[in-house]
Formats: C-alpha cells, structure tokens, sequence
C-alpha cells in the first residue's frame, strides 16, 4: 500500500502491480483490496505466478486485471491453525463466526468483480480448486491472458514480503 501511495502522490497516472502470491492474511488482503479500490488512479494487477487464497483479492483490486499465460489461482475455504491447549465452546463459536465472516466478506468481492456466482465460490472453497488463466478468464477473474512484457523505461519497484 505504501509503494501504491508513494505512486499516486508522485502523480503517476496509471498504476502496475505484478503479484505472484501464496496468500496470507485475510485482514491484510481485504484492507489492500480496499485500498486499491480507493486510490484515485486506475490500477491494471497481474498475476505473473500464483495467485492464491486471499492473493485472489488483492488481485482483485485492480481495475483491469491480467494473468500471464503460464500463471494460475488457487482458491480453498478459510481456516486457522489450533494451537494446542483447550478449546472450549464459546471459543470455537467465535472462531466459526470468523471464518464464515472472512468467507462471506470473500465471496462478496469475487461475486462483485467476475461471471461467479456464490454458489460457484462454496464449491471452489470446499474443493481447494486450481485454476489455468485461461479458465480464470473465462470465468471473469481476469480480464486479458497474455505474455505480460514491461515497457523499456518503465519504473519497478520490487516488494518482497518474507514468510
């Protein structure tokens, strides 16, 4: 968000954001989604690897979206990792209550911005479905499948997020 900021108060016009993602956070993911909407500047993503999990809607933020031709999506539903101790039940219902929450906020954004219906979402999240670009265009996730090529020139800023 920073970098996308840095660009838009430097006046550039027309934003480019390479992803290849293997997900993250969902509050991360939907705040950057939210913010990308927001910004005043048209922004073309490309998935140029993977977009995975919530790497599908940061991708999503973008006005035009792009995937490369040897890129691919992987959608799964929402979890989270137990760590060991007690679990009780007023517990699990919170956690449950997130995970739909996160889900719903999810298949919102997608139903919002592609040719998937709701009911097409619950089957990929319960499928943990892989899908070809050219699948994805034809579902409405991208808009344009192409050999993505920078501009000579072209200003790039490299952001590498550790694991």
């Amino acid at each position: 968000m920073a970098a996308l900021a840095k660009a838009a108060n430097e006046g550039h016009d027309d934003l480019h954001v390479l992803l290849s993602t293997p997900g993250g956070s969902v509050a991360d993911g939907i705040a950057s989604y939210n913010f990308m909407r927001a910004l005043p500047v048209p922004i073309t993503t490309y998935n140029i690897g993977t977009g995975d999990s919530i790497g599908n809607v940061v991708f999503q933020g973008g006005t035009y979206r792009v995937a490369s031709t040897t890129s691919r999506f992987m959608f799964h539903g929402i979890g989270f990792d137990a760590q060991q101790g007690r679990l009780e039940l007023k517990r699990l219902r919170e956690k449950t209550q997130n995970i739909e929450n996160d889900q719903a906020m999810i298949a919102d954004i997608l139903v919002r911005h592609t040719r998937l219906s709701t009911s097409d979402i619950e089957r990929l999240f319960l499928e943990a479905a892989f899908m070809k670009s050219i699948d994805a265009r034809e579902r409405g996730i991208v808009d344009a499948v192409i050999d993505v090529e920078l501009p000579p020139k072209m200003p790039i800023v490299q952001l590498v997020f550790p694991r």
